[in-house]
C-alpha cells in the first residue's frame, strides 16, 4: 500500500511502537522510529521520510515542538499527531502549525489511519507535481527572454519585439 514511502514513528510508549511496527512495516519502504521528540528530529533530518506520525505527549520534546522544527524544514511535509489526552489548546496550536492531520489513540481502525495517510501522501504528490509544472514554465519563459537579451545585445537582431517571436 505503501510500499514507495517510508514512514517516521515518533513514539515514548513501547507498546504503541510495537503495534505500529506490526501494522506498517510490511506496507512502506522504511519504516524508522524513534523514541521521544528529539531522535525523532534527528531522524526526520537523517532519513527525511514521506510521512511522519508523532505523539503528542512525550519526554524531551512533545509532538507539538517537534512538528514546528520540522515544518520549519519542510512546510508542506505531511504529519500526523496520536494522542490519548488532548486540550483544546493543543488542538488549536497544531492546527496553527500546519498539522494535516490529528488521530486518538488508541487508534479504533487501522482504515483511518490509511486512508488518512493516503490523502496526505496524495496531496503532497499534487504540490509536488504543480510546483515542479510551474518551475518548468518558469524557467522556459526565463530561458526565452534570455536568448532575445543576448541576441539583441549583441546586435544580432535589431527588432526586439520581432525577435520575441522568433524565438518560442
Amino acid at each position: 500500500m505503501f510500499k514507495d514511502y517510508s514512514i517516521l514513528l515518533v513514539e515514548d510508549d513501547k507498546n504503541m511502537q510495537e503495534y505500529m511496527r506490526h501494522i506498517l512495516e510490511e506496507e512502506c519502504k522504511e519504516f524508522i522510529v524513534a523514541d521521544d521528540g528529539d531522535e525523532g528530529l534527528e531522524m526526520y533530518r537523517i532519513y527525511k521520510p514521506n510521512i511522519v506520525i508523532s505523539d503528542l505527549n512525550m519526554p524531551m520534546m512533545n509532538g507539538i515542538s517537534l512538528s514546528k522544527e520540522i515544518k520549519r524544514d519542510n512546510p508542506i511535509q505531511p504529519i500526523i499527531l496520536l494522542t490519548a489526552f488532548g486540550k483544546i489548546e493543543e488542538l488549536q496550536e497544531a492546527i496553527n502549525i500546519g498539522i494535516n492531520a490529528y488521530i486518538s489513540k488508541p487508534i479504533e481502525s487501522i482504515d483511518i489511519l490509511f486512508n488518512t495517510m493516503k490523502k496526505l501522501l496524495n496531496q503532497v504528490e499534487q504540490k509536488n507535481k504543480n510546483n515542479s509544472t510551474n518551475k518548468t514554465e518558469v524557467n522556459s519563459s526565463e530561458l526565452k527572454d534570455l536568448i532575445c537579451d543576448i541576441l539583441h545585445d549583441n546586435n544580432e537582431y535589431r527588432d526586439y519585439d520581432s525577435l520575441k517571436g522568433i524565438v518560442k
